[in-house]
């Protein structure tokens, strides 16, 4: 892996990694905004995490072909009921174009991506990820070796053409970048009775980032789960 630099920082001292590259695949550190953008052309939930803050564009030979932004979970108290006492943060949206070999496209991003997170962040124990089943069992993440500890059901709604976690309908947050603060949410906001609810499975992943984490983990490692043929 062949870490990029900002320039900037090599200037003070100070380098900072933006991205990393392995062959003809590279990471890259993007700005939010040209993320969002993608997610809601690309991405089947057309819509980003408001909350995310971490941005990676994914390239081969230098063309764009995927994006994956980070952040908080839905939750963040949340955390301590799977690893606690450890910094965590969850892959919110991940877009891989169709004509790329998706799999093998992915568990490359998804490695470098992880690279750049913990050269930022040292001490991030884990990551957390869900497999929505619109979009599958979460074979990429089966592939990147991320543990499988269970799913759940979900409830979405559906308004003028978007999908609404069961989360954001009435939740009106005062922090300025939680879940609840964002657009998306002011959208549905007193528009409940409108929406359509559809109920979807989630599969849940972890990628322990240390032993560390791994022997901290208190929920059961399970078999990954297998598409329906």
């Amino acid at each position: 892996m062949t870490p990029e630099h900002d320039i900037q920082g090599k200037l003070f001292g100070v380098p900072l990694v933006t991205g990393y590259s392995r062959g003809a695949l590279a990471v890259r550190e993007m700005e939010k905004s040209r993320a969002d953008a993608l997610i809601m052309q690309h991405h089947y939930s057309h819509s980003p995490v408001w909350a995310s803050h971490t941005h990676f564009g994914v390239f081969v030979n230098d063309s764009l072909c995927g994006v994956l932004q980070f952040g908080p979970g839905m939750n963040p108290a949340s955390g301590d009921r799977v690893i606690p006492g450890m910094e965590w943060c969850e892959l919110n949206r991940m877009w891989l174009s169709d004509d790329r070999p998706v799999q093998q496209l992915a568990t490359g991003a998804l490695a470098l991506a992880c690279r750049i997170l913990r050269s930022r962040r040292p001490k991030l124990g884990w990551l957390q990820t869900f497999a929505d089943e619109r979009s599958g069992v979460g074979a990429v993440y089966q592939a990147a070796s991320f543990l499988y500890v269970g799913s759940h059901e979900t409830t979405f709604y559906l308004l003028d053409g978007e999908w609404f976690h069961k989360s954001l309908l009435g939740r009106a947050e005062t922090d300025g970048r939680g879940w609840g603060s964002g657009p998306k949410a002011a959208r549905i906001r007193g528009r409940e009775s409108e929406a359509i609810p559809h109920v979807f499975r989630q599969h849940r992943y972890i990628k322990c980032f240390t032993k560390q984490a791994r022997k901290g983990l208190l929920l059961p490692v399970l078999s990954y789960p297998k598409a329906a043929r």
